[in-house]
């Protein structure tokens, strides 16, 4: 692509190696790979909206023109080997989720930053945390364009130990800022804005673990995504 990220952090990854040799994790070069080389439809969509709002910023406009995704959006869902992609109806079990179980590590990961020119915000981050029986994983893209939209694509990852697998939840949800009814000043908290943004699309899929490490790497992303 013509340009990274204002911040890329290549040293964050969250690494995760079962006993068998399957491997699982979170890298921004990897996520960066999944960013558009063409022309997006946002430049189409927002144009005259940040035109409006951005009369100032002819540089950006400049920028936006570009044959590459200048929002850095990116369908990443990590990164595997020796495990075994399934579609599935089993859903991640939030109730279990909002237990208060002892947390037994806890890491937040920033992979990538750029704050789009003080005109808003394109960040990937990584979280995640372990407790006695489950481990719950989180990695978000989350964009904000002032005065034009919102964006949150979210990988949701959970795994009961004992199980052979784990679950996977992709979501992607976004508005123009028009059609968000609530507070601007929840526009940037991704955890309380999210709820308020239409679901675009949402993909259940259960990752089988390999009992052979000897497995190719797989791009775990969406080859045929109907997101828009």
């Amino acid at each position: 692509m013509p340009h990274m990220p204002d911040m890329v952090f290549p040293n964050n990854i969250l690494y995760l190696k079962h006993k068998h040799g399957a491997i699982l994790e979170f890298y921004a070069l990897d996520a960066l790979k999944r960013v558009s080389n063409g022309k997006i439809n946002i430049q189409l969509a927002c144009a005259e909206a940040w035109r409006e709002s951005r009369l100032d910023s002819k540089e950006y406009m400049k920028e936006s023109i570009k044959p590459f995704d200048w929002t850095f959006t990116t369908d990443y869902m990590g990164t595997m080997s020796g495990i075994q992609v399934e579609d599935t109806d089993e859903c991640i079990d939030i109730e279990k989720l909002k237990r208060k179980d002892k947390i037994l590590f806890y890491v937040d990961l920033t992979l990538f930053e750029d704050e789009l020119h003080d005109n808003g915000i394109a960040s990937l981050s990584v979280k995640m945390r372990v407790m006695p029986g489950t481990y719950f994983i989180l990695l978000r893209y989350f964009l904000r364009i002032d005065k034009v939209m919102l964006r949150i694509n979210d990988t949701r990852i959970y795994h009961e130990f004992g199980k052979d697998y784990l679950l996977r939840e992709y979501t992607s949800r976004e508005a123009r800022v028009e059609e968000i009814t609530v507070s601007p000043s929840l526009f940037v908290q991704p955890n309380e804005i999210a709820p308020y943004l239409p679901l675009v699309c949402k993909y259940n899929h259960k990752l089988i673990i390999s009992q052979n490490s000897e497995h190719p790497s797989i791009n775990t992303n969406l080859s045929n995504s109907t997101c828009k």
